[in-house]
């Protein structure tokens, strides 16, 4: 999960959890646990984060992305 970096990203930006949160239209407490990674991000919520966060989605990734296909 990519937590810890859109943590990184967010704090460079100088945005609260709670301002990030309210863009992204979900809760604090979500938000929050998104960056303490026990919250899966789908593909739509990544991308928006990126786009928040004037970042790539590559640099949001882990050097080692695990893929949960539980389809």
């Amino acid at each position: 999960m990519p937590g810890t970096r859109i943590k990184k990203y967010r704090e460079l930006c100088g945005f609260s959890q709670a301002q990030m949160a309210e863009k992204l239209n979900m809760t604090q407490s979500t938000y929050c646990r998104i960056e303490q990674k026990e919250e899966n991000l789908t593909i739509r919520q990544l991308k928006e984060i990126a786009l928040i966060l004037n970042v790539q989605v590559i640099q949001l990734l882990p050097d080692e992305l695990t893929i949960n296909n539980s389809l």
